[in-house]
């Protein structure tokens, strides 16, 4: 099975446990959703929403600023719960690696906590941004170096492989990503312990581990979540990207 369909089935399976669990996710999407509102875009925009799971982003995001919508999703479970819960708008399964977007169709086009997921980020940032009009923006966030780095620090304290990314650090998106503009977003989400960290990235469907990972044993996985510690603080570096078609 290839990673994005296990990403897909693992999203799928969350579908209905999302928007309780996805505290990070909601804290990003606000900071996202207030870089896009002060944006210089037309009335009534053509807007696409890559990776929209459930719809967070778009709910933020759509009272402000209006216009016509287009919400996909690698996940047809996820596509379902976005149409149910914003009935006026587009909903469509679809890549966001590979848009299914016709040239220069779309005046804005974000994404909120999906590019981590990308095989290949710039490649997927030139594709997407060929389906903005001239004018058009691209908006989306990504996680970076830093992002749960007390679930990695557990398990090296253990001498363990944690399975996280890896992120890139600031530096090398800037890199990566040269025609974007970006910022950065830290912060922690506590959680009752670490067995309550897990539970969480299974209830928003986070639980595809990195390329290669073994999952660990039941006896080391505990004595990885005593390691965590009780409460569990866990940081996120979310870094918000903008890119302006000329």
């Amino acid at each position: 099975m290839s990673r994005k369909r296990k990403v897909a089935d693992a999203f799928a399976l969350a579908a209905a446990t999302y928007d309780q669990a996805a505290e990070a996710q909601m804290r990003a999407a606000r900071h996202l959703a207030d870089l896009v509102a002060a944006l210089p875009l037309p009335a009534a925009p053509d807007v696409v929403e890559v990776g929209c799971g459930t719809g967070l982003l778009t709910r933020l995001l759509k009272p402000a600023i209006g216009g016509n919508w287009l919400l996909t999703d690698l996940s047809p479970a996820m596509v379902e719960a976005a149409a149910a819960a914003i009935p006026d708008a587009e909903h469509r399964v679809m890549d966001g690696e590979h848009p299914d977007l016709a040239p220069a169709s779309a005046d804005l086009i974000v994404s909120n906590l999906a590019a981590q997921w990308f095989l290949d980020l710039p490649q997927a940032v030139e594709r997407l941004a060929a389906c903005l009009r001239p004018g058009g923006m691209l908006a989306f966030s990504t996680l970076a170096h830093g992002s749960l780095r007390e679930w990695q620090a557990a398990h090296a304290r253990l001498g363990l492989e944690d399975g996280v990314g890896p992120f890139p650090s600031f530096d090398a998106l800037q890199a990566m990503l040269a025609d974007c503009r970006l910022t950065s977003q830290v912060f922690t989400v506590n959680h009752v312990d670490g067995k309550a960290f897990l539970a969480a990235l299974k209830a928003i469907g986070a639980t595809v581990a990195a390329e290669g990972h073994r999952p660990l044993s039941p006896g080391s996985l505990r004595k990885v979540i005593k390691a965590m510690g009780a409460p569990a603080e866990v940081s996120y570096h979310v870094v918000h990207a903008v890119l302006s078609r000329e």
